[in-house]
């Protein structure tokens, strides 16, 4: 679980060259700086009198890439909850699914005289399908045995033990164009509805026989029926994932019944801000690809050097490292204008889109991390991480993060920690080119520094 320490550290560059921040600029429009470390010629011999200020860029500097696991990531009392597998070409299966419980609607419900149940329905909203709609997907529902807690933490790899019947195994076409007529005439859009007793009706039989002490309290009503955990079974090749709106009025369990004195009853079950709701994700890597399987299962973090992966829904994360930045202090009094890391993607077309953002933070401890200086000093639009269709790559400033270890040698350099922004409810995933590429014609990814050598004091 990724822990952030909001720290702020004090240290402002050093004022007398960030005044000529903008006059730099101007001239270094004139100088051609190319790729490699260059000196221009006494720049500052006409901006300032009888001083010459040495400004040069590299984008050389060392870095170190490469992919894990994310730990985890929480998944409860999200806004969406996502059901569905993926077969992805690089990163494998993806199988998401949810546990959640449920409460009444109305409570002080009487099912009347020797009631009898029709029908038990699962009703959920649909907001996104992303994959291959043309391709059926089968959804399972069973119900929850163990113990959940509405104020507990729940992470995407949590679970709880179900009983074994499955009340739901139903095989559809995703997407969130359905309309459904109702036996009234009514009609709903962008739903699924799952009939839980097509198989059996003990779920449906246990909830009308549910004792009236329950009936008159939600909070005893929950230690009776635990709830319903929904997923999918994994695909092997394509698939989607839908994304449900648990929350939504038109997201809801329904019981149907008759008991002796009327027929075409129903009692209606809902999900509040009450219940306890997470969502799982099983991420299954032995089925990608053979590079990714190398660098991320089998742990060899050189060939993060060649290409590196992020990934969403509690999958994937990269650790990057500038081992030898601490060099740039051995050559004297240095001022960092600009340092900036630039990550550009290795696909052209991003299999199910590119994530919108990115997220850097630095890496205190192997379990505890802290937001860059750079972010909280400079603000997240110029620290930056969107995504930049134009050259298909990320950006993030870290000029102060640069600064920092090149000021203060004996502070801790342990690296960077990328990911995708709001990880538990993002399912996209990037594969980057690392800094050092398969091919010399590829862009890779590089740190660009735009620095002065200050005059010795």
């Amino acid at each position: 679980m990724i822990k952030l320490l909001k720290t702020i550290n004090h240290w402002r560059p050093q004022r007398s060259a960030a005044i000529l921040g903008s006059a730099f600029w101007i001239v270094l429009l004139g100088l051609g700086i190319t790729s490699c470390t260059k000196k221009p010629s006494l720049v500052g011999n006409k901006l300032l009198p009888d001083s010459a200020l040495n400004v040069f860029f590299t984008d050389t500097a060392s870095i170190r890439t490469y992919s894990v696991p994310v730990d985890t990531t929480i998944t409860d009392h999200k806004s969406v909850a996502y059901v569905g597998s993926i077969k992805d070409p690089v990163f494998g299966v993806t199988t998401a699914g949810f546990y959640s419980q449920f409460i009444q609607i109305i409570t002080y419900n009487r099912f009347g005289t020797n009631p009898q149940p029709d029908s038990l329905v699962l009703q959920l909203a649909v907001d996104t399908v992303y994959g291959d709609t043309t391709q059926p997907m089968t959804l399972h529902v069973y119900e929850i045995d163990g113990d959940i807690y509405n104020h507990s933490t729940y992470n995407s790899n949590s679970q709880t033990t179900v009983l074994p019947t499955d009340y739901g195994n139903y095989t559809f076409y995703p997407h969130n164009r359905d309309t459904i007529v109702m036996s009234a005439g009514d009609t709903l859009k962008n739903v699924i509805r799952i009939n839980l007793t097509k198989f059996s009706k003990a779920l449906a039989e246990k909830l009308m026989q549910t004792d009236t002490s329950y009936l008159d309290s939600n909070n005893l009503f929950i230690h009776y029926f635990k709830g319903l955990y929904i997923t999918a079974t994994p695909v092997t090749s394509g698939g989607a994932m839908a994304v449900y709106y648990p929350y939504s009025t038109n997201s809801l369990l329904t019981l149907y019944y008759h008991n002796d004195s009327t027929d075409s009853l129903q009692f209606h079950y809902g999900i509040s801000d009450s219940c306890a709701i997470f969502n799982r994700y099983q991420h299954d890597y032995n089925t990608a690809s053979p590079e990714f399987i190398k660098q991320v299962v089998q742990k060899d973090t050189t060939l993060g050097q060649q290409q590196f992966y992020v990934q969403g829904l509690g999958g994937i994360e990269t650790m990057i490292k500038f081992p030898n930045i601490k060099k740039f202090a051995r050559m004297g009094d240095i001022s960092i204008h600009e340092a900036k890391l630039v990550l550009p993607g290795a696909e052209v077309h991003p299999f199910m889109g590119e994530p919108a953002s990115l997220s850097l933070i630095q890496v205190v401890t192997d379990s505890t991390y802290r937001i860059l200086n750079d972010q909280l000093i400079e603000g997240s639009t110029f620290f930056g991480g969107g995504y930049a269709a134009s050259t298909n790559s990320y950006t993030f400033r870290i000029t102060h993060y640069i600064q920092s270890l090149i000021q203060d040698t004996t502070q801790q350099n342990i690296g960077l920690m990328l990911y995708v922004t709001n990880n538990a409810l993002v399912p996209q995933r990037y594969v980057f080119n690392g800094p050092k590429p398969v091919s010399d014609t590829l862009s890779r990814a590089r740190l660009e520094i735009l620095y002065t050598k200050l005059p010795p004091k």
